[in-house]
């Protein structure tokens, strides 16, 4: 399992930094939802009573979508606006962050079948010299190895330039090409092929790998591939000022002081995320998640054997148990019960997409409050989601 990389830098730099609090909160709309829910889903009251058991505890909001063979149930707890006291409600939409990974690997794949991208061709083919020759050991650098996170390639969002940069101008975000900038002419954690890495970078590079390709910007080809012909209509990419204020966002906190208490960090969270792109760019309803999970495990976006291929894990050197496959996270809650899907975490919050087999169940966890800094908040949202998935992991 991939292990959280805590940012205990970007903690102690915030932790002495002071600014305007507007850059922390926004006001927003939220919108009515039509999911037809099962009233007497036998999940239900477990799951509602986990999630009140930690909102208790001080999670703010959480909200939760199931899946399974008895239907849909939606469970919602604690509050999207703190400040309004504003529950979390049905048809909120949220960013999902690293859970855009699972797009932009699917992509790939399809690009893959088309014969237009080779897995184990060098990202030199794909990428201009002015960026294969500032990465090191590009030449042996393959697509795959971004894919499934064995690069060796350093993650930019963790290196100490751009913590400073989002100290300096918080609601100014750095572009594709200038988030390379902060990793340009580091040496590689091991040579590629060799272990295993979680890194932002991988997934920057396959979005200009994919642009580079067909011609189209990332968001043309996830709209044209993948949500266009699923009739995803609650997926949004890129997201626009106005749909900020008008899509039922909730608000977003973090813990700053390591202190037990949160304040509200929705604007820079949003520029964080808008900037984020085939990383960890995607805002959605969790619904319209658990529809795209279910038409790509069921061989209605790529092929059988791609999906095949985007399963086989790797594990790294230090891991206790599968790691990653091709835009997809391995996981076991419940030792003998393999699970699947994608995590994603930004500054304010923490998401969940996940699919068990045995049970044919599609989970979506949406919780906002971060756990990328050292402090309660990192254990008290992880082990909410950890006790969800363990629940409905074991039911029959």
């Amino acid at each position: 399992m991939k292990i959280l990389s805590i940012h205990l830098f970007l903690f102690i730099l915030l932790a002495t930094w002071s600014c305007d609090k507007d850059i922390y909160s926004t006001t927003v709309a939220t919108v009515s939802g039509n999911l037809p829910t099962n009233p007497q889903h036998p999940l239900t009251d477990s799951i509602r009573a986990i999630a009140q058991r930690h909102v208790a505890r001080g999670v703010p909001g959480v909200q939760v979508m199931v899946k399974s063979p008895e239907g849909w149930t939606v469970v919602n707890a604690g509050y999207a606006k703190i400040e309004e006291n504003k529950p979390m409600q049905d048809g909120m939409v949220a960013w999902v962050y690293s859970i855009s990974k699972v797009y932009t690997a699917t992509l790939v794949m399809k690009l893959k079948e088309r014969g237009l991208i080779q897995l184990d061709s060098s990202i030199q083919q794909y990428l201009p010299p002015n960026i294969t020759k500032r990465l090191d050991q590009s030449q042996h650098i393959t697509v795959r190895m971004l894919l499934n996170h064995s690069s060796g390639l350093k993650n930019f969002t963790v290196s100490p330039g751009y913590f400073l940069a989002q100290l300096n101008q918080p609601l100014k975000q750095p572009d594709a090409l200038e988030q390379l900038e902060y990793i340009y002419g580091s040496k590689n954690i091991f040579a590629p092929g060799t272990d295993f890495f979680y890194s932002n970078t991988n997934y920057l590079l396959l979005q200009l790998i994919l642009e580079k390709v067909t011609g189209k910007t990332w968001g043309e080809l996830l709209h044209t591939e993948i949500l266009q012909p699923l009739g995803l209509k609650d997926t949004y990419y890129p997201v626009t000022e106005s749909q900020v204020q008008t899509l039922g966002f909730p608000n977003y906190y973090f813990e700053r002081f390591n202190n037990g208490e949160l304040e509200n960090c929705t604007k820079w969270h949003h520029a964080i995320a808008h900037s984020s792109v085939g990383y960890g760019g995607i805002a959605a309803n969790g619904a319209d998640v658990i529809r795209f999970m279910e038409a790509l495990m069921n061989g209605k976006i790529v092929s059988q054997g791609s999906l095949h291929e985007m399963r086989q894990w790797i594990q790294g050197k230090q891991s206790t148990e599968p790691d990653y496959g091709f835009g997809l996270e391995y996981f076991e809650y419940i030792k003998g019960i393999p699970t699947y899907g994608h995590e994603g975490d930004n500054l304010g919050g923490t998401t969940e997409v996940l699919y068990i087999p045995s049970k044919q169940t599609y989970i979506f966890i949406s919780i906002n409050a971060g756990r990328q800094l050292f402090g309660q908040y990192l254990f008290r949202t992880s082990e909410l989601k950890i006790a969800l998935c363990k629940y409905i992991s074991v039911q029959e």
